[in-house]
C-alpha cells in the first residue's frame, strides 16, 4: 500500500515528483524539437542511425527475429493496451485506484503525444523492413508505450511500503531490460530509426512522470 498522503513519505515523493516533473517536460520538448528539425530539415537518417543500423542484423527465422517479432506484438496496439489494462487491474484489485489510474493515464498521455507528433513530423520508416509496419517513424510508439508502461509501475513499486529497496532495484532493472529490448526489437527489424526509439522513450519517461504527479497530488 501507499503511504498516506500527509505522512513524511507522501510529502517527499510529491516534492521529487515535482523536481521529475521539470525534467519530463524538457525531455518532452526536446522530443518535439527533434521532430520540427525533421520536419523542416532532413528527414532521413543520422549518422548515428546509420552506424547503428550497420550493427543490428537479423535472419528471418533465427531465434532473435522471433524474440524481435514478439517484442512487436506484444508492444503494438492491441498488445499494449492488454498490458496497460491488466496492470490497473491488478493495481486496482489490491485497492491502488491512484495508482491504475496513473498507469493507464501515462500510457493515454503518451499515445496520444506519440500519434501526434507523428502526424506533424510524418518521417519515413527504414526502407528494408524486416516485420510489415506502417506509418510515420518519428518518434517510436512501441518504445514510447514499453517506457511509459514500465516507469509508471516501477514508480508505482518505488512509493510502496509493500516492497524492499532490494526488490525495488530488481524492478527499475527489469524495466530497464525492457524498455531496451523493445528499442533494440523495433531497431533490428529495420522499422525504426534508432533516434526515433530514444525519442519515444524519453515520451514515455515523461508521460509516466507527469501522469504519476497529476494523481498523488489529488491524494
Amino acid at each position: 500500500m501507499g503511504a498516506p498522503a500527509s505522512s513524511p513519505a507522501a510529502v517527499a515523493e510529491r516534492r521529487r515528483m515535482r523536481v521529475a516533473s521539470w525534467w519530463a517536460i524538457v525531455g518532452i520538448a526536446l522530443v518535439v524539437a527533434g521532430g520540427a528539425a525533421l520536419r523542416f530539415g532532413d528527414a532521413g537518417p543520422l549518422g548515428i542511425d546509420e552506424w547503428w543500423q550497420g550493427l543490428v542484423s537479423l535472419t528471418r527465422g533465427s531465434a532473435p527475429y522471433a524474440v524481435a517479432v514478439f517484442m512487436a506484438e506484444v508492444g503494438g496496439g492491441v498488445g499494449a493496451i492488454a498490458c496497460t489494462v491488466i496492470a490497473a487491474a491488478l493495481l486496482l484489485a489490491v485497492r491502488q485506484a491512484r495508482d491504475a489510474a496513473a498507469v493507464a493515464t501515462a500510457m493515454l498521455l503518451g499515445v496520444a503525444a506519440s500519434e501526434t507528433i507523428k502526424a506533424l513530423v510524418v518521417r519515413p520508416r527504414p526502407w528494408d523492413q524486416l516485420y510489415a509496419s506502417h506509418g510515420s517513424s518519428y518518434p517510436s510508439g512501441h518504445s514510447m508505450g514499453a517506457a511509459a508502461l514500465a516507469v509508471s509501475l516501477a514508480l508505482v513499486v518505488t512509493y510502496s511500503e509493500s516492497f524492499s529497496p532490494a526488490a525495488t532495484r530488481v524492478v527499475w532493472a527489469v524495466s530497464t531490460a525492457w524498455i531496451l529490448l523493445m528499442m533494440w526489437s523495433r531497431t533490428a527489424l529495420h522499422v525504426h530509426w534508432l533516434s526515433d526509439t530514444l525519442a519515444g522513450v524519453v515520451l514515455g519517461i515523461g508521460a509516466a512522470i507527469l501522469a504519476r504527479r497529476f494523481w498523488i497530488q489529488r491524494a
